[in-house]
């Protein structure tokens, strides 16, 4: 890549801004494109999005064996490495239907073995029961379950990715998208492990899963205020 085409692609011209989250737009989006124009010549997209997944599957096996200030590093990459594949894709006009499919369902797979192994590994600290921890994961994990598949019912019917960034700015901030939700994970992680006290990352994943439900309804309201008139003026 030229140094032309790399001042083209400066940030934030391959951001997402309706849809991105507020940690990815403002934070990893400045990151991710500095690998995205130097690795488009050199790396597929779906091959990012493999790089991606094995970041996320490591997280996982990380927080699991109680690794979990490495487990966040893998995180944060991970996190970085969402946004690569689909920057590359867009720089090198290499989009695609099964793309778009392989980089979504990364996403979950990451997120449900990174909270299952959360709510394995919290009562290995000793202060939290497991019961307490695998309710509060199946909790959050109910809660990213409506809000992803409202998200994506949202864009097979309208043909666009839901605009969460400008509809719902406050909970973009820590539960809408899946860069957020990591990020309040990735906080929680850490304080526990510093303070060695699990309480505070059980808490964290209730007050997630209360959001995540809260979010969920008043995304049900967003979308028939703002694209309820759709259907009306067709009718």
């Amino acid at each position: 890549m030229t140094p032309s085409d790399a001042q083209r692609w400066r940030y934030p011209t391959l951001a997402k801004r309706e849809s991105d989250g507020a940690y990815c737009y403002h934070v990893q989006r400045r990151i991710s494109v500095w690998f995205s124009v130097r690795l488009a010549g050199r790396l597929s997209p779906n091959a990012a999005t493999g790089l991606d997944l094995m970041f996320g599957v490591g997280a996982a096996v990380l927080v699991l064996l109680d690794r979990w200030l490495w487990g966040v590093v893998l995180i944060q990459l991970f996190g970085i490495f969402s946004c690569v594949d689909g920057e590359i894709a867009r720089i090198g006009g290499r989009s695609s239907k099964l793309g778009d499919f392989l980089d979504t369902l990364t996403d979950r797979v990451t997120e449900l073995l990174l909270v299952g192994a959360i709510g394995l590994s919290l009562p290995q600290r000793g202060d939290v029961d497991r019961g307490g921890a695998l309710w509060a994961a199946f909790a959050l994990l109910g809660g990213v379950f409506v809000l992803t598949i409202s998200s994506e019912k949202f864009r097979s019917t309208w043909q666009m990715s839901y605009p969460k960034n400008r509809l719902e700015r406050l909970f973009s901030l820590f539960c809408a998208g899946s860069d957020s939700r990591l990020l309040m994970l990735s906080i929680g992680l850490v304080v526990s492990d510093l303070t060695k006290n699990g309480s505070f990352l059980l808490w964290t994943l209730w007050a997630l899963a209360g959001a995540a439900s809260v979010n969920f309804l008043v995304r049900i309201r967003l979308v028939q205020r703002h694209f309820g008139s759709d259907e009306r003026s067709e009718s």
